[in-house]
């Protein structure tokens, strides 16, 4: 009988061993399906959904790094600085000199004007191990928004890396919308319509960038394909209803304004 119970002890330890372990693999799965899913969301412009799968996946394992850079990524995205800023702190705090998480630091101070501290993280991602494109991109945002030169050679860098994509192009070009560079800006989405012709979120970008540049024609067209792409994108039929609303006189009028300053 003792040997009897002594297996059944070895059996229900080595029991628990394995459902310790199903219970961490199936644990890890959730979190990548939650950084998976919030790449995706991203990826299509879609900020607050993505936001909320970043902090999920964080609240499942606080080590998983790229959700503490895609947190502070979308609080940026959503002009949330100060709170970009407070959550990368937070999160260098954990991951001290991790070089994605001092580039989103950069990022974030940059849209605050901390052009020092800016500058700063930039150069602390670019000299720690390792390197990406996204180091490289908030590099061209720092030197973008102090008025230096050299950022777009910074931005091709970031194109050289080996893991870039069409995504690093939409990237960029949102940076250089924000600093009212919209011809920029729509050079670069052109080049990652090229790669991605699928992804209704570039177009909806194009459309954004040919409404500041005054073509209202074409931003019309890059609206209505990015709905053909993905009906249910609110964002483009807003815009859309926004154009057949506003005259064509009233357009030209509202251009001249913005570039002329009055």
């Amino acid at each position: 009988m003792s040997g009897r119970f002594a297996n059944l002890e070895f059996n229900d330890r080595e029991h628990e061993r394995d459902h310790a372990e199903e219970q961490r693999q199936d644990k890890q799965q959730d979190e990548q399906a939650l950084l998976v899913a919030a790449h995706g969301e991203y990826r299509w412009g879609r900020f607050e959904p993505a936001l909320r799968l970043y902090t999920r996946c964080l609240e499942a394992n606080r080590a998983v790094v790229a959700a503490w850079v895609g947190q502070v990524q979308m609080l940026v995205q959503l002009d949330e600085h100060h709170e970009a800023r407070v959550w990368a702190d937070k999160a260098l705090e954990l991951f001290r000199n991790n070089g994605e998480l001092l580039a989103a630091k950069g990022q974030a101070c940059a849209r605050l004007h901390d052009h020092r501290t800016a500058m700063a993280c930039s150069d602390g991602s670019l000299q720690t191990p390792g390197s990406s494109a996204w180091r490289w991109i908030v590099r061209g945002e720092v030197l973008l928004a102090e008025g230096q030169r050299h950022f777009e050679d910074c931005f091709q860098k970031a194109l050289l890396e080996p893991l870039s994509d069409w995504f690093d192009r939409a990237m960029i070009a949102r940076i250089y919308r924000y600093y009212g560079r919209s011809t920029n800006a729509l050079g670069y989405l052109k080049e990652a319509v090229d790669h991605q012709p699928a992804n209704g979120y570039l177009w909806y970008e194009m459309g954004l960038c040919q409404v500041d540049l005054g073509l209202r024609a074409a931003a019309t067209a890059s609206f209505e394909q990015c709905i053909s792409l993905r009906p249910d994108y609110r964002e483009a039929r807003n815009e859309l209803q926004r154009l057949a609303i506003v005259s064509p006189g009233a357009w030209v009028r509202g251009l001249w304004r913005r570039w002329s300053g009055r």
